[in-house]
């Protein structure tokens, strides 16, 4: 009499034999990652890992290069333009200013003329047309044209027709000298100014007789 085989023992053997051959294949394929890992990297696997960090860099770099290169024309256009504003302020000034030298160089010649004529002059029929010339501009267009320091001599050669104590002929003459000269001055001063500079550097000086 044959004896049968349990076929769910049969079954289970196998199903135990596949798990160990499996075990088996899985240590295998781990000792062998393993023992790769452990093999000496060619010297350009380094290289090739930070190719990404050096491609990254780069890129960064480039990026903000742009930046600076935007900001720094930025600034360029923004400096050539407040220059060429700048500019047609200066000429529109120079424009406006041009009348009002023309007006106190004609004003100073006809000072000066008068104050010429007191200067050396000893006909007195001239010198009072003179002194009434110079006391007129003195109170009148001169308050327009001076600036401070024709202002002040101005004053100073009027003192000489106010004082107690007359200035002597010399003293005239170089008082005189001193007006030419502060004159000259000044309107190469105005040529340079802007009206609200003009304005600041006048003075008011004391009213003469």
């Amino acid at each position: 009499m044959t004896v049968g085989v349990n076929p769910d023992i049969s079954m289970e053997k196998s199903l135990q034999a596949a798990q160990l051959e499996r075990l088996q294949l899985e240590n295998e394929k781990l000792r062998g990652e393993l023992a790769s890992a452990q093999k000496a990297k060619p010297w350009y696997s380094k290289f090739s890992q930070i190719v990404p960090v050096i491609t990254t860099l780069l890129a960064i770099s480039g990026f903000l290069w742009g930046i600076f290169q935007y900001s720094d024309q930025q600034t360029k256009n923004r400096l050539s333009t407040e220059r060429q504003s700048l500019r047609q302020q200066e000429s529109t000034e120079r424009e406006f200013m041009q009348p009002w030298l023309d007006n106190q160089r004609e004003t100073y010649l006809q000072a000066l003329a008068a104050a010429s004529v007191l200067a050396n002059s000893s006909d007195p029929q001239k010198l009072l047309q003179a002194q009434d010339d110079f006391w007129q501009l003195y109170h009148g267009r001169m308050i327009m044209v001076e600036t401070k320091s024709v202002s002040a001599a101005m004053v100073d050669f009027g003192a000489c027709f106010t004082s107690a104590d007359p200035c002597t002929r010399g003293g005239l003459k170089t008082r005189l000298h001193d007006l030419a000269k502060r004159m000259e001055e000044s309107m190469a001063a105005t040529a340079r100014m802007t009206f609200q500079e003009f304005a600041e550097n006048q003075f008011q000086y004391n009213s003469g007789p």
